[in-house]
């Protein structure tokens, strides 16, 4: 014979049972939707080349440039005026296209751990560079707190604002200066 204790046990247990079966497999967005952090990536070069973290090459392939000139050395001198080209139009396209902006990614790449961290983003990419997401994305856009690891002042986050208004230029790297 089975005491009602017993009873009201196996019932509770039946009922736990149940319950995880009909609702415990059921998904919910909280479990399913994964975060992306999208940024602008122009906005992000535009303060990273307007702040005190930028070293401009300029001053140093100047200083090269001087000695090469001073040497008579053509083969430097061409390579120099050709890394000084090359830059600007790396720049032209980051600030202005859609070019990537791994090299000024890498500078601040364990404040962007932490972002992720803070934010529960599952990854942080260009918006330029993402090319599909499903209905289970949820895209966050961090473009600010991003500029914000540049420290930019008041007239840059202005400048931050018309970008993020416009569309990247096709083919940016074309651009003269």
């Amino acid at each position: 014979m089975i005491s009602g204790k017993l009873y009201s046990v196996i019932t509770v247990i039946c009922l736990a049972l149940i319950s995880m079966v009909l609702f415990g497999t059921e998904r919910t967005n909280a479990q399913t939707t994964k975060r992306i952090g999208t940024f602008d990536s122009r906005a992000v070069a535009v303060v990273y080349y307007n702040s005190k973290y930028f070293k401009n090459p300029v001053e140093s392939l100047m200083s090269e440039m001087k000695t090469a000139k001073e040497k008579g050395d053509k083969k430097a001198i061409a390579k120099i005026e050709r890394e000084g080209s090359l830059r600007q139009v790396m720049m032209h396209e980051q600030g202005f296209g859609k070019g990537s902006i791994n090299n000024i990614i890498d500078i601040v790449k364990d404040k962007m751990a932490i972002l992720a961290k803070n934010e529960n983003l599952t990854a942080i990419v260009s918006k330029w560079e993402l090319v599909y997401s499903g209905t289970d994305v949820e895209l966050v856009d961090v473009t600010e707190k991003i500029t914000d690891f540049f420290e930019p002042n008041e007239k840059m986050k202005e400048m931050v604002k018309e970008v993020l208004k416009s569309e990247p230029i096709k083919d940016a790297y074309l651009i003269e200066d």
